[in-house]
């Protein structure tokens, strides 16, 4: 998996998929798009903005809708990422944990809640806030390619 922040938005790519987490301007020509702003009503096409079930090549991938913001948790044979730009409701983290026993990765930007990290225990953290954990190791940069399945213990703080 890889995570690559460019000016105004995130690259979320996978072995047989890519997604642009969140971007300002929206171009479907660019790949599949995933808004967690639930008022924008864009689910179409490429365009993933609802709860729901999905799948692109061989990325698994839900929407839990949390009131004003829609989290996703992204799954493939590497492993399983939870996506939020705000709070998850404990309805949808009893949901996602059901799911999902432990997550491989949590992207939490623009906000960070120890709640979620501790309810999934994930082994690799990834934010735009400079955060602190036990026993976890930090790095910062605009780019991480990890294997979810062989990352330990480690904070990736996007600048």
């Amino acid at each position: 998996m890889e995570i690559i922040k460019l000016d105004h938005y995130y690259e979320l790519i996978f072995d047989t998929a890519k997604f642009i987490l969140d971007p300002v301007k929206i171009e479907e020509e660019k790949g599949n798009i995933i808004l967690t702003d639930s008022s924008l009503n864009l689910n179409k096409n490429k365009i993933f903005n609802s709860s729901g079930e999905y799948n692109v090549g061989e990325v698994f991938f839900w929407g839990f809708d949390n009131k004003n913001s829609i989290s996703y948790l992204f799954q493939n044979k590497e492993g399983s990422l939870l996506y939020a730009r705000s709070e998850i409701i404990e309805e949808n983290l009893k949901k996602i944990k059901m799911m999902e026993k432990e997550i491989s990765a949590v992207f939490l930007l623009n906000f960070f809640d120890e709640k979620i990290i501790s309810f999934f225990r994930p082994n690799l953290v990834l934010t735009n806030k400079n955060i602190n954990l036990t026993k976890f190791e930090k790095q910062k940069g605009d780019k991480l390619k990890v294997n979810l399945k062989k990352v330990e213990n480690l904070i990736f703080v996007f600048q």
